[in-house]
C-alpha cells in the first residue's frame, strides 16, 4: 500500500497527457487525500488511472526546445527542473514563466492547478512536473488595446457586449483559447489595464481581484455548468495559493496574466450575461455527504471541483450547492459538458 507521496513518485512514469485528456492523476490524488480518503482509496484511484487513462512518459532528449515533440520535451524539462526545484525551490522557475508572459490559462489552466496542488502537498517532483507542463503548453495572450476597465466585472461586461455569443467548433479548450487570442476583436476589447487589481490575503477587500474572480466563477458555473468555467473555479483557488507565496512585483505581474487568461476563457464560452444566481435550499445536505460521494468517484474533475469547494466552504455557503450538484445530490437539467476535452 503506497502513501500519497509514494503514489506521486510513481506518477512520474506517466506522460504529460493521458488518453483523451491531460494527466489529472496527481491533482486528483491530492484532492482525495485532503478530503480524507484512506490509502486504500488512493491506491484504487491510482490503479484505475494506470489501467484506463495513463500513457507512459516519453524518453527525454537533450534539445528541450519548443519545436520538439511536447511529450519528449516534457520528460526532459521535468528531469531538468527536478534538480533545480530541489536546490532552489519552485519560485525561480515560476518567475521565468511569468517573465516570458506565459499565461496561467496555458494547458486549460491545468499546469497552474497542478503546481498549486504540489505546493500544498510539498512534493518537489510534482512541482517540477507542473512547471514543465506549463512550458510545454504555452499560451501567450496579446496585450489589450482597449481602454482601462475599473475592475473584473466591468471587463466581463465589456466582453459580453462586444463578443457575446462567440462560438467555436474546436473540441479542445486550449484550441479555443488560441483562437480567441488571435482575434483582432478580442485584442481591441481587452483592456490594457484594470484600475483595481489589488490582491488582499483575506479575500475581503473591495479591490480584491481573486476574491471577486472566485465569486464570479462560482456563480457562472452554477449558471452554465460549462466545463471551461469549472476550470475557472478550480483555477482561481490555485492562483490564490500561488499568489500568496509571491512578492511584488512578481505577484502583480502574475495577476495581470491571470485576468487576461480569464478574459480569454470567458469569451471561449460565449461571454454570457452574468445573471443573478438562484441558489437552492440545501435542506439537510451536508459536506460529509458530498465529500463521501466525491471520494468514491473516479471522475477526476468531480473530485477536484468538490475539493476546491470544500476548501473554500468558509467563504460562502454557495460552494456547498455547487459541490452537491456535482455529486448528484441536487437535480440539474443543464448538460454536463465533460465530453469537451480539456487538453
Amino acid at each position: 500500500m503506497m502513501s500519497l507521496h509514494n503514489l506521486l513518485d510513481a506518477n512520474q512514469q506517466f506522460a504529460l497527457n493521458g488518453r483523451g485528456t491531460t494527466n489529472h492523476c496527481p491533482m486528483a490524488l491530492h484532492a482525495l487525500a485532503e478530503m480524507g480518503a484512506d490509502e486504500a482509496r488512493l491506491n484504487d484511484f491510482f490503479a484505475y488511472w494506470l489501467r484506463d487513462k495513463a500513457l507512459p512518459a516519453s524518453p527525454g532528449s537533450r534539445l528541450a526546445d519548443e519545436g520538439q515533440d511536447p511529450e519528449a520535451r516534457f520528460s526532459q524539462l521535468r528531469a531538468d527542473f527536478s534538480g533545480k526545484v530541489a536546490k532552489e525551490g519552485w519560485q525561480p522557475l515560476f518567475a521565468q514563466i511569468v517573465a516570458q508572459g506565459i499565461s496561467p490559462a496555458s494547458g486549460a489552466f491545468h499546469p497552474m492547478i497542478r503546481l498549486a496542488c504540489a505546493i500544498e502537498n510539498g512534493h518537489q517532483g510534482e512541482q517540477a512536473a507542473a512547471l514543465a507542463a506549463w512550458h510545454c503548453k504555452p499560451l501567450h495572450l496579446p496585450q489589450g488595446l482597449g481602454a482601462p476597465c475599473p475592475d473584473l466585472p466591468a471587463l466581463l461586461a465589456r466582453l459580453h457586449e462586444t463578443l457575446g455569443g462567440w462560438h467555436s467548433n474546436q473540441r479542445w479548450i486550449t484550441a479555443r483559447l488560441r483562437q480567441v487570442a488571435e482575434m483582432p476583436s478580442f485584442v481591441q476589447a481587452l483592456p490594457n489595464s484594470l484600475a483595481r487589481q489589488k490582491l488582499t490575503q483575506k479575500h475581503d477587500g473591495p479591490d480584491d481581484l481573486l476574491g471577486t474572480l472566485a465569486e464570479l466563477a462560482l456563480a457562472l458555473y452554477w449558471q452554465t455548468r460549462d466545463f471551461t468555467v469549472l476550470h475557472l473555479v478550480t483555477g482561481t483557488r490555485a492562483a490564490s495559493l500561488i499568489a500568496a507565496q509571491l512578492g511584488e512585483p512578481l505577484r502583480g505581474d502574475f495577476i495581470r496574466l491571470l485576468w487576461q487568461g480569464v478574459a480569454a476563457a470567458y469569451v471561449t464560452v460565449g461571454a454570457p450575461a452574468l445573471g443573478a444566481p438562484r441558489w437552492p435550499d440545501l435542506g439537510a445536505i451536508s459536506w460529509q455527504q458530498v465529500t463521501t460521494l466525491a471520494i468514491a468517484s473516479d471522475d477526476d474533475h468531480c473530485i477536484k471541483l468538490v475539493h476546491t469547494c470544500w476548501r473554500e466552504r468558509a467563504v460562502s455557503p454557495h460552494y456547498l450547492a455547487v459541490a452537491a450538484r456535482e455529486v448528484g445530490l441536487l437535480a440539474d437539467d443543464r448538460p454536463d459538458e465533460r465530453h469537451t476535452a480539456a487538453r
